[in-house]
């Protein structure tokens, strides 16, 4: 993490006495007609000065997708009102309101040319001026900055403590926060500028953020929920925290905003009533923040919390991830760890809108502590689909162990289907209006990364490892990861994972474009791809799956057909994998998982086609796939004694213990040389010799194919380890 910076030089931006100008916000109801919608102005003074005018429209019943567009009525040629960052509920009305006030005839409203579902009868239009002679709302105090890792915290203290209480209850903390919503509508807007912030130039300054009262300094994400409500506790959905059984007798905590795996993780919660807010820097510069309170859609500023002094903010790789706590482990995992939970505030390019993510180590009690010199392999875990990380102290992430020995584990809580969403999902926008993003990947890799970089952790950037149920995107990033461990579902393009989630990728089932100007669709066929470029180097992959096993649950909810077809894909193009399709969880591949954490990133791989103990996965159709299957389960190597050489390639070989043959046949293709490099129709020898060189069992040549790979074939292997040689 990078150093943080503080500010607390604070100015109370203040009307002078004697009936100086504030400013002020206020509200005016929608009149919808059919296809208009109007806004009474008359009580404004013709003189009146509209510095900005905020259009607000429920988004209850907008259809995802469907863009919502209107425009000035009775003007020519007239620009669709913009939506209004970084939410996009909301649409800059500055230029209409400022020609309604200055000629009140000529205010025939707002055409909507498409509603996307919205009722445009509950629109307000939020105008801002100055004036004078308002009741003042009364200012936030102790506003403070603190610049770390890329970003800006904000925090001030909040006008009202709604809760009272420093560890409520959610079932307390709930009612006293939607009770008080009740009776209004409290919301803090965090202004942003070049220049310093004053009453007079609020106006000019940059409305960055609206941030509703209360919830902003305590942990939502933390509080404890279940998949069904009522298991074992009793539990309510609310709109504070949408989609989930909500545990009524969770003990509410607070944000830390300060700390990390090289700094205390003592840091102390920000107090209760206070109000946070956190910018991601784009660009280096300094820039001035101030924040004001809203009531119910009115502003009535005689005075300002604002920072004397600009912050100096620079860009960062990846978001701060700030320790938050630590989880005890379920009494049942024999061998587990406390459990280091941390949150990054993330927007793009993290998540299409700011949102607050969870990242998770657990701490084995038994991993070998690393050091400058024994550094530790990672694996990150994105668990499987639909998973929640905070449904109990080991959550279902935690059970990763059993993937992956001796690594240091670095789990995400789920932000969305990991293959991404289009931009538009959550706000107004309509998919003509953006591309899909592959914002949870985003996420992962930029954890990769800062887990390699957090020097306290000590970990070895050549041995990082993925698992996941949807964790096949992976394959792409040949370049972060080592192995990539996943189910087979490659191609979300065909099964019934997109008859659920399609809309989450464009108008289904057409789709749209993505952030590499490619069809969705297209790019989420990973086995395509991996038939298009042989040449591309792939981590290696296990595959298994998630929960469930053949032929019903996880492959009979989603379907088995991209199963065959993304196990075609890597083995047509001899990439390095194995993989089972028979039982819950890894099975027969789950002794290959040791291999895990000793493969290295810029180190060769063996890759095994046509062994004589491999299954069929069939071609789709569940009557021709071998049931009980798997391809490539019991051939293993040494990747410490791997020679990869210009001339000569070298690899150590046996079988499994638990192999049901005493040997086998199988080809043998290297993939992923470092310096090994063939070229189309170059001859090579190869020989099979015993471990210590007394005994040649095989010998013959090779030649390159079209892509300048090289396959030794039926090698015989056996439990006892053998020697293969390859060279020119």
């Amino acid at each position: 993490m990078s150093r943080s910076t503080f500010l607390v030089l604070v100015c109370m931006s203040a009307a002078a006495a004697g009936g100086a100008e504030q400013f002020v916000t206020e509200p005016f109801p929608a009149e919808a007609e059919g296809a208009t919608v109007r806004f009474d102005l008359k009580p404004l003074p013709p003189a009146t000065k509209v510095l900005r005018a905020i259009l607000r429209v429920p988004t209850q019943g907008h259809q995802n997708g469907a863009a919502v567009r209107l425009e000035a009525a009775g003007v020519a040629n007239a620009e669709p009102l913009k939506l209004l960052p970084p939410d996009y509920v909301s649409f800059d009305a500055t230029a209409p309101a400022m020609a309604w006030v200055a000629n009140p005839q000529a205010n025939q409203g707002l055409r909507i040319t498409n509603a996307g579902g919205v009722d445009f009868r509950r629109a307000v239009l939020e105008v801002s001026y100055l004036a004078e002679g308002r009741e003042p709302i009364k200012p936030v105090a102790e506003l403070n900055a603190l610049h770390q890792s890329g970003q800006t915290f904000l925090t001030w203290k909040e006008i009202e403590d709604v809760v009272g209480d420093d560890a409520p209850k959610f079932e307390d903390f709930d009612k006293a926060v939607l009770g008080a919503r009740a009776k209004r509508r409290l919301v803090y807007r965090v202004y942003r500028s070049a220049e310093p912030i004053t009453v007079a130039n609020l106006g000019q300054a940059e409305l960055a953020r609206e941030v509703p009262e209360v919830v902003s300094c305590w942990n939502l994400k933390a509080i404890r929920n279940t998949e069904h409500p009522n298991q074992g506790t009793p539990t309510k959905h609310s709109p504070l925290r949408p989609g989930y059984n909500l545990a009524l007798n969770h003990v509410m905590t607070r944000y830390r905003i300060v700390g990390g795996t090289s700094q205390s993780r003592e840091s102390d919660p920000l107090p209760r009533a206070t109000g946070l807010a956190v910018f991601t820097a784009t660009k280096p510069g300094k820039r001035y923040y101030a924040v004001a309170a809203s009531i119910d859609g009115r502003e009535a500023a005689a005075e300002l919390a604002c920072l004397k002094e600009p912050v100096s903010e620079t860009p960062s790789p990846f978001p701060a991830i700030v320790y938050q706590r630590t989880a005890s482990p379920d009494p049942r995992e024999k061998q587990g760890g406390d459990v280091d939970v941390y949150n990054s505030w993330i927007e793009p390019p993290y998540d299409s809108v700011p949102s607050v993510s969870e990242t998770f180590i657990v701490r084995w009690r038994d991993l070998p502590r690393p050091a400058a010199d024994t550094r530790t392999p990672l694996m990150l875990s994105i668990g499987t689909y639909g998973c929640t990380a905070t449904e109990a102290a080991s959550p279902g992430w935690h059970a990763a162990r059993r993937h992956v020995r001796s690594a240091l584990i670095l789990a995400l809580s789920e932000g969305g289907l990991w293959q991404g969403f289009h931009e538009c999902i959550g706000t107004l926008r309509g998919y003509d209006d953006g591309v899909v993003h592959n914002y949870p990947q985003r996420r992962v890799l930029g954890a990769a990364a800062w887990a390699v970089a957090e020097r306290g952790l000590f970990v070895d950037p050549e041995r990082v490892a993925i698992w996941g149920q949807f964790a096949g995107w992976a394959l792409r990033h040949g370049d972060v990861f080592s192995a990539v461990m996943s189910n087979g579902h490659g191609n979300l393009a065909i099964g019934k994972v997109p008859q659920q989630h399609g809309w989450k990728w464009g108008p289904y089932p057409k789709g749209s474009k993505n952030w590499l100007g490619i069809d969705q669709w297209e790019y989420m066929n990973l086995p395509r791809w991996i038939r298009e470029n042989p040449t591309i180097e792939l981590p290696y992959w296990l595959c298994w799956p998630a929960y469930g096993a053949y032929p019903a649950h996880t492959i009979g909810d989603f379907g088995f057909m991209p199963w065959p077809e993304m196990i075609h894909a890597m083995a047509v193009t001899k990439r390095a994998f194995a993989a089972n399709w028979s039982t819950n969880g890894p099975g027969p591949v789950g002794p290959i998982r040791d291999l895990v954490s000793r493969i290295r990133l810029h180190q060769s791989l063996p890759a095994f086609t046509n062994c004589s103990l491999d299954h069929s996965p069939g071609d789709g159709d569940h009557d021709d796939a071998e049931k009980g299957g798997g391809i490539n389960l019991y051939q293993l190597w040494d990747p410490e004694t791997l020679v990869d050489e210009p001339d000569r390639w070298g690899i150590t070989l046996y079988l499994r213990d638990d192999c049901p043959y005493p040997d086998l046949t199988t080809d043998l293709t290297p993939r992923r040389c470092q310096k090994f490099k063939a070229k189309p129709g170059e001859s090579f020898k190869w020989t099979h010799s015993s471990l210590d060189d007394a005994k040649q069992l095989q010998s013959g040549t090779a030649t390159a194919d079209k892509w300048g790979l090289v396959t030794i074939g039926k090698l015989t292997l056996s439990k006892v380890k053998s020697r293969v040689r390859l060279s020119k």
